[in-house]
């Protein structure tokens, strides 16, 4: 089990928000992301920290990636199927569409307040989004496809 900060106000207050391993990218300029690392463990995150995190993990993911556990039933986001479209106007809608309906489903957040997609590198988007957690909290955050 990993350590928690049982004391931390995040921890107290948000608890409802979950907790996680922490991913992160693994560079500024990579789409790239893996599991942060702390004097040979894992980094734990709750609260707010979690739910960003959680949020990431759910765009990353492939749709029905996780089918074969139960509790993932068609969990993750289309944007994947769009992998190989030139980039347009339209590939933006659709993939903004693909991460509301992602943020929608989550059970940690209340409502959806943006998403914005636009160009980040020669084959990617950098998706940014906004969303109020189930403790009325607004959280941002971006990630790169």
């Amino acid at each position: 089990m990993l350590p928690v900060d049982t004391l931390s106000d995040d921890y107290r207050f948000h608890r409802t928000l979950n907790e996680d391993v922490k991913i992160r990218p693994v560079s500024e300029t990579s789409q790239h992301w893996d599991l942060q690392m702390a004097n040979d463990d894992y980094v734990n995150v709750t609260g707010y920290e979690s739910l960003k995190n959680a949020i990431c993990i759910a765009i990353m993911t492939r749709f029905t990636e996780l089918d074969s556990i139960p509790v993932y039933d068609e969990f993750g986001c289309r944007v994947h199927e769009l992998i190989k479209a030139n980039k347009s106007e339209m590939v933006r809608y659709k993939i903004e569409l693909f991460v509301v309906e992602v943020l929608e489903n989550m059970r940690r957040v209340a409502s959806v307040e943006s998403v914005k997609v636009s160009d980040d590198k020669n084959y990617s988007y950098l998706i940014e989004f906004s969303v109020i957690s189930i403790s009325d909290a607004i959280i941002n955050g971006s990630v790169s496809i």
